[in-house]
């Protein structure tokens, strides 16, 4: 019985080793089954160690509360007087703009100025801002175009500046995209409707499916609760009868609530959203995005591309509009193959490689909430999970992030929440491998009502970026690429969008 005995009590006839990444350096720990001394850390195997951004609600004050708010402010918006008719809100067939000190001739590299008198559907001048405008100029010809910045004098008037960065015949084209009567509209149900849109959950068992209805609050009484250990997140599904909660398998998209009155959808009607106040007179030319804050290259040959691309690890984690990406990449580039991994394509994961110069590029989508055809949960994801989940020794490494379409119905603190997990995430993968390149893609302009708006998603863009700013990582603004060029703005922008989009990636990663 000795022998017996002696296997029972020694733990330690072998060992592992564990390999630790911090500030860009390793080191090799002694790992196994059963504590092998005193220092002894469990982070990377307990996820809920791991301490997610809290939101105001959640313990006492501390400075990531402060900074939850903080970012809050910067999405103050003026707001107009209350019980404002509709006929007394900004009317884009009555409002006007004017060249401030028109010149005969005007120079590459100065400014020109347009002035904005908002006023109402009584023709009557507006006394207090608020309203949302989207300008351009653009050149037909040259297939060019440029943004202006926009500012609210707070009194019913508004300076739009342009940079004039090339020669030639140019045009102006303003947009008002909400009045700010409307703009209160949405900001109110943005942030107190929980219940705007909803999501279905598919349950399983004993041969029998059911389907309910999901979301991020409780909707009812007999309510599952799914909660992530590691960022503290929490989705909720009716339960449905006769069925357990792990018997919830799969998602999709549901469907929206009418959740505007007749007045209220008065304000938001077609005939005065996105509608031009003027077209008379951002940076493209010949439909080559040149920007003005780097040194962006051209990619036009596949060979351009993998010479890019070679040895490295490709992560995307975003929604559909960075799908596009990884489309494009594999339709222009032959030697990338998509690998066939047996999921649905919309919701993924998609992963295609090149084995002949050895690269891999990886899209999945974000977790819930999610817009998407019937997926099962297990490829749906957080992004700070999958974050925390790669990285090491890998030289090659770049991560590409973006989220903002699926959150602008909710209100401002789910979205949030959600980006501030990331971005801690991606300080932490930022710690292991400092070599990593992150690029974090803006939003698109172009995703409309009645479902969407540009408001709702600037304000998000907005927030992304704040939250973003303190890291070492790019911010890819592809809010002024869909907001500028000739083509009508679209959530899913065209192939030739796509790719300046992809090209100025690949400049960032492969720099001159």
């Amino acid at each position: 019985m000795k022998p017996r005995s002696r296997l029972v009590s020694h733990w330690w006839k072998v060992y592992y080793y564990g390999f630790f990444y911090h500030n860009g350096q390793i080191a090799k720990a002694i790992c196994n089954i059963r504590s092998p001394g005193q220092d002894v850390r469990y982070q990377l195997l307990t996820a809920s160690n791991w301490k997610s951004s809290p939101t105001p609600s959640e313990g006492p004050q501390s400075q990531k509360e402060k900074e939850f708010q903080k970012f809050l402010q910067l999405l103050e918006w003026p707001e107009p007087p209350n019980s404002t008719s509709f006929m007394s809100s900004t009317s884009p067939k009555t409002t006007e703009c004017t060249l401030i000190d028109p010149q005969t001739t005007y120079h590459v590299g100065e400014l020109t100025k347009v002035f904005i008198r908002a006023r109402d559907h009584y023709g009557n001048p507006k006394t207090y801002g608020g309203d949302y405008f989207q300008a351009k100029l653009h050149s037909p010809g040259l297939k060019a175009g440029v943004t202006g910045s926009i500012t609210d004098h707070r009194n019913g008037s508004y300076t739009v500046t342009f940079p004039l960065p090339w020669p030639g015949i140019c045009q102006i084209s303003i947009s008002l995209v909400h009045s700010s009567e409307a703009i209160a509209i949405l900001k109110a149900k943005r942030d107190t409707h929980d219940f705007k849109v909803y999501y279905f959950g598919f349950f399983y068992r004993n041969g029998s499916m059911a389907r309910a209805i999901c979301n991020i609050r409780p909707s009812g009484q007999d309510v599952c609760s799914y909660r992530d250990s590691n960022t503290k997140e929490e989705w909720f599904c009716e339960r449905p009868k006769g069925f357990p909660c792990s018997a919830y398998l799969e998602h999709s998209t549901g469907g929206r609530y009418a959740d505007y009155t007749s007045v209220q959808q008065e304000f938001l009607h077609s005939s005065v959203t996105d509608q031009m106040i003027s077209s008379a007179l951002p940076t493209l030319n010949e439909d080559k995005w040149h920007s003005h804050v780097c040194r962006n290259q051209d990619f036009p040959t596949p060979a351009n591309v993998t010479s890019c691309l070679k040895g490295k690890i490709m992560y995307m984690f975003g929604d559909s509009t960075l799908r596009q990406w990884w489309a494009y990449l594999v339709m222009f580039v032959p030697s990338l193959q998509r690998l066939d991994l047996h999921v649905n394509y919309p919701p993924g994961p998609l992963l295609a490689t090149d084995a002949e110069h050895g690269y891999l590029v990886q899209w999945r989508a974000h977790q819930r909430p999610l817009f998407m055809n019937r997926t099962r949960l297990q490829e749906l994801r957080y992004i700070t999970n999958e974050l925390d989940n790669i990285g090491g020794e890998n030289e090659g490494l770049v991560v590409v992030i973006n989220c903002a379409a699926h959150f602008i119905l909710f209100p401002v603190n789910v979205y949030l929440k959600r980006i501030m997990g990331i971005r801690d995430a991606v300080a932490r993968l930022l710690e292991r491998s400092p070599h990593t390149k992150v690029i974090i893609k803006s939003a698109n302009t172009g995703f409309l009502p009645p479902i969407g708006s540009n408001w709702l998603t600037w304000q998000l863009d907005t927030l992304l970026r704040a939250v973003f700013s303190g890291l070492p990582v790019t911010i890819l603004d592809t809010w002024q690429m869909t907001s500028c060029h000739r083509l009508p703005q679209n959530l899913h922008a065209n192939n030739i969008i796509v790719k300046n989009m992809v090209d100025l990636m690949l400049s960032f990663i492969c720099p001159k």
